[in-house]
């Protein structure tokens, strides 16, 4: 298999195909740069994204599970087309299932792009009874990761569905971390049986589980990692949430694909649609992108 998707999208030193963890195929891209990234076929999920000075950007939990039928833990898990709990497995389908990849190349003097995608199946089916198609497009520049997501109702009744980009950003320290730009935004409090209120701070910091849905976040944010001295933008289009979570100590322990002490070095900012369920009719299409950059 890994033969045959090198032969086909390999591009040297730009696009490349390999095995995994466990064997797990995935594609490597590497920017002129020297900027990189992972993807996954296993769930389209990027596993890592690097700077070009070589820095990791993504958060990895060592204990995740690299096996069919699990998510990977870190990175960005693609939910669709549930968020959370529900009558689907947690977070939906997309992250757990093997999708393809369509395209790969590079633009002249710009990124280094690929596209992946995924369909309903009779398995699928099975579970949710609504035909669709998944794209999810990935472009990697020196400084800049952009992820785009696209879905089409491709059956002949409407559904609705959520869609998110369940982003693990690496910290140098959890209490050195930051995220800025919700201030006086409505916020669904997780962890308070999803109690509302507004967001007072300018500066969003961590001492403590937090789990938040912010409503019609602004489209532009930044997460500042002081203990590394860099920040990240978080600028997305068509993804009007943005959930931050992190487990602190206690859920950490709970979760058996996540280290104890994980939580001191990363925190999610997650963009998408998660307050409300999105409609599609038959037919049509929604887009949305999340753009990272470091600086």
């Amino acid at each position: 298999m890994i033969e045959g998707l090198q032969s086909r999208f390999g591009i040297p030193g730009m696009v490349s195909f390999g095995p995994g963890h466990n064997g797990l195929p995935k594609m490597e891209l590497i920017h002129p740069s020297g900027a990189g990234a992972e993807i996954y076929l296993h769930g389209a999920h990027v596993t890592s994204w690097k700077n070009q000075r070589g820095e990791e950007l993504f958060f990895l939990s060592r204990e995740s599970h690299f096996a069919p039928g699990k998510p990977i833990r870190g990175g960005i898990p693609v939910i669709f087309p549930q968020f959370g709990g529900g009558p689907l497995p947690q977070h939906g389908l997309a992250r757990v299932c093997e999708w393809l990849p369509e395209q790969a190349g590079v633009e002249k003097d710009g990124p280094v792009k690929a596209l992946f995608r995924l369909s309903d199946s009779p398995a699928i089916l099975d579970l949710w009874p609504h035909p669709f198609v998944l794209e999810l497009g990935v472009a990697l520049d020196a400084e800049t990761l952009t992820i785009a997501c696209r879905v089409r109702n491709s059956g002949e009744e409407p559904f609705d569905f959520q869609s998110v980009l369940h982003t693990y950003f690496r910290v140098a320290d959890i209490e050195r971390a930051a995220v800025h730009g919700l201030a006086g935004v409505t916020y669904i409090d997780s962890l308070r049986e999803d109690l509302r209120e507004v967001e007072t701070r300018a500066a969003i910091r961590f001492a403590e589980e937090t789990d938040r849905i912010y409503v019609d976040a602004p489209d532009i944010l930044r997460l500042e990692d002081e203990g590394n001295a860099r920040a990240i933008s978080i600028q997305k289009s068509g993804m009007p949430d943005v959930v931050v979570w992190n487990p602190w100590i206690a859920k950490a322990r709970r979760m058996p694909d996540f280290g104890d002490d994980e939580y001191r070095g990363m925190v999610c900012v997650e963009t998408g649609n998660m307050a409300h369920p999105r409609p599609l009719e038959p037919g049509d299409e929604w887009y949305g992108e999340t753009i990272f950059t470091v600086s």
